[in-house]
């Protein structure tokens, strides 16, 4: 059985690394990833720049000044801040030209409101989603309207400047009973990226699992693959060659990253080793454990899948039963990083369908007792050895079944029958 075995998972190892669309998605990725680094990284420049050149329209020329004066002082500054105070309609019509023609990203309209403390405040601008300069432009209305106050009650411009300066907050982390240094913004970048690559390589090699049986089924290949190995062969060897596959993708996708983590270029934009992108060789590790077991559980539950239906349009429609389980981990995501320690995490790590990402979120977050990792392997490849047993008999019978959709009751038929 283990040479049959081997001889298949080769076969469809070989057969995958050689195409076309391995080399093209091998080279891609990473390419595609760099470049969205990229376009992301001028994005965050331009967002974190926020509105360059605006005006501020306003009945009170003091306020107006000092909500200048707020928007000046803060760690961005626009380059350039106009001050029309007060308007006339034709200033409010030059400056509506001015937006539309991208000389200005917008102005700010500051009015005294009768009868209240704050102002009326309206930003406008040439974009309807401009929720950016609108922050913006929120803080500092408010911080102008602070500032007014405190001069109107004696203080000088320096005891302002100083009273409004922003607290840089540093983040730290208990760690082995210590209090050590944890860029907490990296970090959370470094488990989202390695969490959605799990997630990506699960669900994509399970597909393609489930289309592989079926695209074989339909062919009729397999009335002759049996005629010299078994269908757990057939099938144990579909998993290794397929997972084989998965592994040397990821494989070389994690060897181009610790090459660029460790280049010049990579120095030049202050990363220094894989650290420096918040992930840990820890948390390499762990994901290691995890993408191995998740992608078997989910790769057996594919093949019984795929092997009880007679056409992909089929398996599109089974595929929501495979990804619901990775899909609910990914929306917990937030919950499960700010509360890693919580009843529900700690239960749901403990689940099998969901330990590959949220045991492995919590491990990112803030690493769990010994005893839980331990157990979360001891039941996530527990639970693989099930799902390849159960998948086997399904696939047995499963696999010859033609031109009749199976139902639930029937696959537990199949489980008799084998």
């Amino acid at each position: 059985m283990l040479r049959n075995t081997l001889l298949i998972a080769k076969r469809e190892y070989l057969e995958r690394v050689r195409s076309k669309m391995f080399r093209f998605t091998t080279i891609l990725v990473p390419i595609g990833a760099a470049g969205l680094a990229v376009i992301g990284g001028i994005g965050g420049k331009k967002m974190e720049a926020g509105v360059q050149n605006l005006a501020i329209v306003s009945d009170n020329p003091v306020l107006a000044q000092d909500v200048k004066a707020a928007l000046e002082k803060a760690e961005i500054p626009p380059k350039t801040v106009e001050v029309i105070a007060p308007a006339a309609p034709a200033d409010i019509s030059q400056l509506n030209q001015r937006v539309a023609a991208h000389q200005i990203g917008g102005y700010l309209v500051v009015n005294e409101a009768p009868g209240q403390v704050t102002p009326d405040a309206a930003w406008i601008s040439g974009s309807a989603t401009d929720f950016i300069g609108k922050a913006e432009m929120e803080t500092a209305v408010s911080n102008g309207l602070v500032r007014e106050q405190l001069l109107a009650r004696g203080m000088t411009d320096s005891q302002v400047q100083a009273l409004m300066k922003d607290v840089k907050l540093k983040t730290r982390q208990v760690k082995h009973g210590a209090v050590v240094d944890e860029d907490t913004s990296r970090s959370f970048a470094g488990a989202y990226a390695l969490i959605f690559v799990l997630y990506g390589a699960v669900l994509i090699y399970g597909i393609n699992i489930a289309r592989s049986v079926v695209e074989e089924k339909t062919s009729r290949i397999f009335e002759v693959l049996l005629s010299s190995a078994t269908a757990d062969e057939l099938m144990l060897g579909k998993l290794l060659g397929v997972g084989a596959t998965g592994l040397t993708q990821m494989g070389i996708w994690a060897a181009l990253l610790v090459l660029y983590a460790g280049s010049s270029i990579a120095a030049a934009q202050g990363v220094h080793g894989l650290t420096s992108l918040g992930v840990t060789r820890a948390e390499l590790i762990f994901f290691a454990v995890f993408f191995i077991g998740g992608f078997y559980l989910y790769s057996g539950l594919a093949a019984a899948l795929g092997s009880s239906v007679n056409g992909e349009q089929e398996v599109q429609q089974f595929s929501l039963i495979l990804i619901s389980p990775l899909v609910a981990s990914v929306v917990l995501f937030p919950y499960v990083l700010g509360n890693p320690a919580s009843t529900a995490s700690v239960i749901l790590s403990l689940l099998p369908p969901f330990t590959p990402i949220i045991m492995y979120m919590r491990i990112c977050a803030q690493m769990p007792p010994a005893w839980q990792i331990a157990l979360s392997v001891v039941l996530l490849f527990a639970s693989v050895l099930a799902m390849v047993w159960l998948a086997a008999r399904i696939y047995r019978v499963g696999v010859l079944m033609y031109g009749k959709r199976a139902t639930l009751p029937e696959m537990i038929r199949w489980l008799r029958y084998s």
